[in-house]
């Protein structure tokens, strides 16, 4: 019973206008640090309804706006190739994926937030966000609060739960 209570599909939350397909199959969306100094890693599994099995080789798309609050691929200003902020990572046959990043700024409305879309055959492609502080209508399952490691380094972990298609 605990199990089942555990095992709920992740909410769902809105695209938002800065999503791009194609982006690089990476596990550093900002290699050359211009997007920001402050690091982050961001680890997970991606499970599948009814039991909340590992996925392997489910996609998870990764996009968030730099220090700034700016997004790459968007607009007329040149985009640094080190640090597009953009990544598509495949999970292992545990269902795991991790990415290392910079913490995202905010922007005029919006918290802090990392996009996601993540798709695997015969579940539904979910599209949500992981935010770093509790705001009115974000469900508690889409906040997390990053640990320092011994390295002094932000880090969080973002499980995601997906639907039957």
């Amino acid at each position: 019973m605990a199990l089942a209570q555990q095992c709920r599909v992740t909410p769902r939350d809105q695209l938002g206008p800065f999503y791009k397909s194609g982006a690089p199959a990476q596990a550093n969306l900002c290699a050359s640090g211009s997007g920001g100094r402050e690091r982050l890693l961001v680890a997970g599994r991606v499970l599948g309804m009814p039991d909340c099995r590992p996925l392997a080789g489910a996609v998870v798309e990764v996009w968030q706006a730099d220090a700034r609050g700016d997004y790459s691929q968007v607009g007329a200003k040149a985009d640094d190739p080190g640090c597009l902020l953009r990544a598509s990572i495949l999970t292992d046959n545990a269902g795991r994926y991790g990415y290392s990043t910079i913490w995202p700024g905010e922007y005029p409305g919006r918290p802090r937030h990392i996009h996601y879309r993540v798709s695997h055959t015969g579940h539904a492609t979910l599209v949500t966000q992981l935010y770093f502080a509790r705001e009115r209508g974000v469900p508690d399952r889409l906040v997390v609060t990053p640990a320092r490691n011994e390295k002094g380094v932000a880090q969080a972990t973002f499980d995601i739960t997906l639907a039957r298609s």
